[in-house]
């Protein structure tokens, strides 16, 4: 299902993304958290880390990332691995 969630700043999309991607990766789907900038998209990564504390893949593509790391990244999502991708 595709949604569109918005809201104030602090209003807790961040927190809401989060656990509907955590009932995505649980039940074996893939899930995109999009930031508009690399700083914010970053942030949103290594807190997503600390959050699920390893339990679920978490994987940063941003336009930093090389071309090795975004081949590796595909072929994750290609084999349906359970993965979400936070990125720009």
């Amino acid at each position: 299902m595709h949604r569109l969630l918005q809201g104030d700043v602090g209003s807790g999309k961040t927190a809401v993304a989060f656990l509907t991607a955590g009932c995505a990766l649980a039940e074996g789907g893939q899930a995109a958290l999009m930031a508009p900038t690399e700083i914010l998209a970053e942030q949103h990564y290594k807190n997503a880390v600390k959050l699920f504390g390893g339990r679920l893949n978490v994987a940063l593509l941003t336009g930093k990332s090389t071309g090795s790391e975004r081949n590796k990244l595909q072929t994750r999502l290609s084999a349906g691995e359970p993965l979400l991708v936070i990125g720009t």
